[in-house]
């Protein structure tokens, strides 16, 4: 039997007559069903989001009220570091010297390191009966000691060692040793008394009208009487004399002494003072006169031997030579009678136009060591040491 158009028409109503209602039943409840699920899972997404953003804001307040904290502790620190933090050299106002007619005969802008077994570069040298004298401090370990060689470099022997740190020593004529010991507890003037068997040691001078000396930085004793510099008025405590002295070169404090010691009399009497570190001392016996030189002030003293209690810069205390290029540590005399002057650092042109301000010279003297020595730092090139004339003539 064949369908018609008209037959499959109406087998379609009926059947959408019979079926329609319960398809049509189905497909309503399939709908809320599908709605329902969507409208769970975007309650729970929604509800996961909200959770998100709690801890998320939960977080952020958190770390906002640390990086508060931690930005007012480093403001409340930088403002005691660089204002408040206590320093040893309180700064104070000073006026340099005007330069000096003394012209530097030879420079020298490069030195070599002596071949020294087991320690550092030296920190003094002299030369005495064919034998090179060195004050140095072990490679390793600490404490310095005493060495002698033969100029060729051979038979290096220690001629004593200390706990502390040599500074600086010299010889008086009956041979003996004198030198200026620092530690960490306060420094000292020493003499060694020494032959093939040994060495033996006294502490001569540990303190000046019952203050302990702090740090002892140079010594001259040819012509029997002892001469010893203060470097600077600090408390003593552990540190080198490079410490101190970059301390009084950006405080100027002017607390260095040069005083005098009678080995006969056992007196200790003043020589100068008002020194903005007394970092070299030099004798010379033809003249009776002492060379000191003038680490803050950048210059070089000249006094009488026998003058007591005078003043850098003032009456009988003639300035020798100013202006330098550097800032002078060492001075010894050679033979013919030259001075020479050793130089720490570099002139700073910064420190020196904050003459006047304390405020500024007291933020850079509480800046950590290494961005305080970018201040005045040595330079390849610049003055190692220079010559000068003894007598106050060119060479």
């Amino acid at each position: 039997m064949r369908l018609g158009l008209t037959e499959l028409l109406l087998i379609l109503l009926i059947a959408l007559l019979a079926f329609g209602p319960g398809v049509s039943r189905w497909m309503n409840r399939w709908s809320r069903q599908a709605q329902a699920a969507h409208a769970e899972e975007a309650r729970r997404r929604a509800a996961r989001e909200a959770q998100r953003q709690a801890r998320r804001a939960y977080i952020l307040h958190r770390f906002q009220i640390v990086a508060a904290v931690f930005a007012a502790a480093t403001a409340v620190g930088l403002v005691y570091t660089l204002g408040l933090r206590p320093i040893e050299a309180e700064p104070r106002s000073y006026t340099l010297p005007a330069a000096a007619e003394q012209a530097a005969a030879h420079t020298v802008t490069e030195t070599a390191a002596l071949p020294l077994e087991g320690y550092l570069a030296p920190d003094g040298v002299a030369v005495r009966d064919g034998w090179l004298y060195m004050a140095a401090r072990p490679a390793a370990g600490s404490g310095s000691a005493l060495l002698r060689m033969r100029e060729d470099g051979s038979a290096q022997m220690a001629v004593l060692t200390e706990e502390g740190i040599i500074t600086s020593f010299a010889f008086d004529p009956a041979g003996d040793i004198w030198y200026t010991l620092l530690t960490g507890t306060g420094g000292a003037l020493c003499r060694a008394s020494h032959d093939d068997w040994g060495a033996s040691v006294q502490q001569v001078v540990t303190q000046i009208d019952g203050r302990p000396l702090a740090y002892p930085a140079a010594v001259a004793g040819p012509d029997g009487r002892i001469y010893f510099t203060e470097a600077a008025d600090f408390t003593p405590r552990a540190g080198s004399l490079e410490d101190a002295l970059r301390a009084e070169l950006m405080g100027h404090t002017a607390t260095g002494w040069v005083y005098v010691y009678d080995p006969a009399a056992r007196t200790v009497q003043l020589v100068l003072e008002g020194v903005a570190g007394a970092a070299g001392l030099a004798f010379v016996p033809e003249e009776n006169a002492l060379y000191v030189s003038d680490f803050g002030q950048r210059c070089i003293w000249k006094v009488d031997a026998d003058a007591r209690e005078l003043t850098a810069g003032g009456r009988d205390c003639a300035l020798f030579a100013g202006a330098l290029p550097g800032y002078p540590g060492a001075l010894g005399v050679d033979d013919e009678g030259s001075l020479w002057v050793a130089y720490r650092f570099n002139r700073s042109p910064w420190l020196e136009g904050q003459a006047g301000e304390t405020f500024q010279r007291g933020v850079a003297l509480r800046l950590p060591y290494r961005m305080q020595t970018a201040l005045f730092g040595v330079e390849a090139g610049s003055p190692a040491a220079q010559e000068y004339s003894s007598a106050g003539q060119l060479l």
